[in-house]
């Protein structure tokens, strides 16, 4: 039975998480070693792929995507592993995410992390067999496995200071 936990505002700290805005308002670069382009189809394939959009950067070692409108709609990227990088603002700074797999959707501004997944934003972490991370507002959906439950390590907001305790007398 797999185990599923919905984690709002990236569950790293409480605060509100917003990608820069710009993002979604930047050319998609793609650079590959080599590529395969079906204009009839609206396919390509490529391999040693680097997709650049804003800040959003994704590496893989191969990826299949379609296109709609002439633009990249539907992209799946394989590796060992696939990373991901994108500055989140300017206070929180960078979140950075791996997996065996990544499924990215443009037009749902979301990517989905499979296999040995794991995102880092901020001194959290998130891991698990299945992240599906929202690239716009942060929210991020962990699923695990039979064998492998979803993992989160929360570091402490504040240093807390021990002081002994008073004894009366």
């Amino acid at each position: 039975m797999k185990k599923i936990l919905s984690i709002t505002s990236i569950l790293m700290c409480s605060t509100h998480v917003c990608a820069i805005e710009s993002d979604f308002q930047q050319s998609i670069h793609i650079a590959a070693e080599n590529t395969l382009y079906s204009p009839n189809q609206n396919s390509f394939s490529a391999s040693n792929i680097q997709i650049k959009q804003g800040t959003i950067d994704i590496q893989a070692a191969k990826a299949i995507g379609t296109m709609k409108n002439g633009q990249p709609d539907q992209l799946t990227l394989t590796g060992s592993p696939v990373r991901f990088q994108q500055k989140v603002s300017e206070e929180k700074g960078m979140v950075y995410g791996k997996a065996n797999r990544v499924d990215y959707n443009t037009s749902a501004t979301e990517i989905v992390l499979k296999g040995n997944a794991s995102i880092l934003m901020d001194g959290s972490s998130i891991s698990g067999e299945t992240l599906r991370y929202n690239l716009t507002i942060g929210d991020v959906e962990a699923r695990g496995s039979s064998n492998k439950r979803v993992q989160i390590i929360i570091p402490p907001q504040r240093k807390v200071e021990m002081k002994p305790l008073k004894t009366s007398r």
